[in-house]
């Protein structure tokens, strides 16, 4: 085995690394999600401490991996650091195992988006609503209501709760 096809099985070694910490912080988002829905500021802090350890490692598999692609593509002549480019200037059974890694992989990170959209609309959603609350109860870009007790409001007369209240 020469160095290219070792760094390459350190390479299929680092996605798998990469894999394992995406399904790891997929589980996080969904436990995220019933967190959220819940309200559980302890349970969220705990989260975010995991959540934040693992971005920590999927950040050291993707530095190695980039260091790791550059050599290889390199070493065997590769027309670029693409996978796909690597794979096709490395033997046919080195190739494989990199193709099944990136497939693995990919798979992997499409979940993992699709979790972390959920997770972000929840938030957003929950953002809205209070930004919303919070126009309600400050007055802001709300409209009063058409009738008073004294006839048609005057158009443009808008007050706080605050103000409505003295």
């Amino acid at each position: 085995m020469n160095g290219c096809e070792q760094d390459a099985g350190h390479l299929a070694e680092c996605l798998e690394t990469l894999n394992q910490s995406l399904i790891e912080l997929t589980a996080v988002f969904r436990v995220k999600r019933q967190v959220l829905a819940q309200a559980d500021m302890d349970a969220l802090s705990a989260l975010l401490e995991k959540e934040e350890a693992v971005t920590e490692a999927i950040f050291d598999a993707e530095s190695r991996r980039q260091i790791l692609v550059e050599e290889i593509a390199s070493a065997s002549g590769a027309a670029s650091e693409r996978l796909l480019d690597i794979v096709s200037a490395l033997p046919e059974s080195v190739g494989d195992v990199l193709l099944e890694a990136g497939a693995r992989l990919k798979l992997t990170m499409e979940a993992l988006v699709r979790e972390a959209r959920v997770v972000a609309m929840i938030c957003q959603a929950a953002v809205d609503h209070y930004e919303k609350l919070i126009r309600i109860v400050t007055g802001a870009e709300l409209d009063g209501s058409v009738y008073t007790a004294c006839g048609q409001k005057a158009a443009g007369e808008r007050r706080s709760i605050i103000d409505q209240a003295i």
